[in-house]
């Protein structure tokens, strides 16, 4: 019995041994995700559209989102009343997550700031000076038309979230924080819509709380 075990036996298992420890050791240390690409769900209320961008940064538990905006509005917006609104926009976030996990896979609470910036471009109802001559003498008046309005928006944030895995590809994240913008147009007031009637408007200037939710892949 002995002789088979020696002769048979252990020859095998001094074959298989080497073989299983590197198996083990290729299971063990799947590689990190360094990108993420998401959707914000509620950007479309305001018939926009958000895309998150996540990158890795070399820093421990640092991210940088990266969150490209387009708007196209028509006369059947349900928030704004104007005829025609498109415009761009971006985000910018730096951000932190605590007690990452070792296999740096960004999930947990987190902070993050950056900044924010819009454009859009409005066409609507809105008085316009015009020049015209009566008995040799020129005047200046004003008469309702349709014009272009350019309104630029920035600012920044500062928010708080919790971002979940569902799997090792997908995840969910909300988020709940405040900010502040500076709205710019190229009209002089009092000739057309100002745009900032509330904190969601056009052309707000203030401060606002920013909150929401997005999903995504892992990559």
């Amino acid at each position: 019995m002995n002789n088979y075990f020696t002769n048979r036996i252990l020859p095998i298992l001094l074959i298989l041994l080497p073989l299983l420890g590197t198996g083990q050791q290729e299971l063990a240390a799947p590689p990190a995700k360094k990108i993420s690409i998401g959707i914000v769900p509620q950007y479309a209320i305001t018939n926009g559209t958000r895309i998150d961008l996540d990158f890795k940064l070399p820093g421990k538990n640092q991210w940088l989102v990266v969150a490209p905006q387009l708007y196209l509005v028509t006369k059947n917006s349900t928030l704004w009343d104007f005829n025609e609104m498109t415009g761009v926009g971006i985000d910018l976030q730096h951000r932190f997550y605590f007690g990452q996990s070792q296999s740096h896979e960004p999930k947990g609470l987190w902070i993050a700031y950056g900044p924010v910036i819009q454009y859009r471009s409005v066409t609507d109802e809105g008085l316009d000076s015009y020049s015209f001559r009566e008995e040799e003498v020129n005047y200046i008046g004003l008469g309702k038309k349709e014009m272009q309005t350019g309104i630029w928006k920035t600012g920044g944030n500062l928010l708080f979230g919790y971002q979940a895995l569902a799997s090792r590809l997908f995840y969910f994240d909300f988020y709940l924080g405040t900010g502040i913008r500076l709205s710019f147009d190229n009209r002089h007031s009092g000739l057309h819509g100002i745009y900032n009637e509330w904190w969601g408007d056009l052309g707000y200037s203030g401060t606002l709380l920013v909150g929401g939710f997005r999903f995504g892949i892992l990559l």
